[in-house]
């Protein structure tokens, strides 16, 4: 089955607080998965498939950080962070537990801002840190014109580019546990944790998308039912969206659940959970958590705050 490539359009808000670009009509589920290995010693060029990516560790066995036992001479919030990506020098802030322990693996927390925001913005808006600023490290990237390329093919994508430049430069300096990467994303930045689930699932433990959509790929390979093919193993998801949501409609939400509940082949009945309007999806490999959220527009979701952080951190 061919799947057209459509004319894509990022949303946008007065407030920056956007969608993400339209995705093809079929279905947006995963088919088959090619594992490319464990995080490797050292980065590729930004044009490498996922396939030159080398091994580090054998299959099944946990990939070390190499920034285990070193003494980082700084802690707390880390703005003005930089990493070079191919000729760029693209920027972050970070977050390191205080008191932090170089000889325990902690989870690192990727959160991905909304469409003309930047990484202080979504900061304060996620505020993940109440729950878990002790316990993991928090890394909040900054797009490029305050946007998140969806439709670059992963090995000349800048931003998938520089996802694999911060978690390498993170593992070599802090104590990573490389088990437990997480991408949390608002809006366009949604999409993105998306894509990045799809094009690095082999490196991302489990996401949370608010208020967005995907993953798709515009070059990409779908099976005969229209299902988009991934690389790399499916991860966990948490999918929250507002039903009143008019900047990126339900639906776009329901393409993610529909993905990642075909991507971890569930099968058996629903469960209700907490908080209210949330749905813990039956025999899943990986979990898949759904949130339909009666009267919420285009924002973050009160309670999805704590629900992101209680998921990421219940995946061990």
């Amino acid at each position: 089955m061919r799947v057209p490539v459509l004319a894509l359009a990022l949303l946008s808000s007065a407030t920056g607080c956007e969608g993400g670009s339209a995705p093809p009509a079929t279905p947006s589920t995963r088919g088959p998965s090619s594992a490319y290995g464990a995080y490797g010693p050292y980065p590729p060029p930004l044009d490498a498939p996922p396939a030159a990516w080398p091994t580090a560790a054998p299959q099944g066995a946990p990939p070390p950080s190499a920034g285990c036992g070193k003494a980082p001479t700084r802690s707390g919030h880390l703005a003005g962070q930089r990493v070079r990506v191919a000729s760029q020098e693209r920027t972050y802030s970070l977050r390191v537990p205080e008191p932090y322990a170089p000889t325990t693996a902690y989870p690192i927390v990727f959160v991905l801002h909304g469409n003309g925001g930047n990484g202080a913005g979504v900061r304060a808006q996620m505020d993940l840190e109440r729950h878990g600023s002790a316990r993991a490290l928090f890394v909040y990237p900054d797009a490029v014109g305050g946007g998140w390329d969806l439709d670059s093919e992963a090995p000349k994508n800048r931003d998938v580019a520089f996802f694999d430049m911060m978690l390498f430069a993170l593992g070599n300096t802090y104590c990573v546990d490389m088990k437990r990467v997480f991408v949390a994303g608002f809006s366009n930045g949604a999409y993105m944790a998306n894509q990045l689930a799809c094009r690095r699932g082999d490196r991302i433990r489990a996401i949370a998308s608010h208020a967005g959509g995907g993953p798709y790929e515009n070059n990409g390979r779908y099976d005969e039912e229209g299902r988009l093919v991934c690389a790399g193993k499916a991860v966990a998801a948490l999918i929250v969206h507002g039903v009143a949501d008019t900047t990126v409609g339900t639906g776009e939400g329901d393409k993610s659940v529909s993905h990642w509940r075909f991507a971890n082949r569930c099968g058996g009945a629903g469960q209700r959970t907490t908080p209210a309007g949330c749905e813990t999806l039956g025999g899943c490999v990986q979990p898949v958590v759904s949130c339909r959220v009666p009267g919420l527009g285009h924002t973050v979701w009160s309670e999805g705050r704590a629900a992101t952080w209680a998921f990421f951190d219940a995946q061990r």
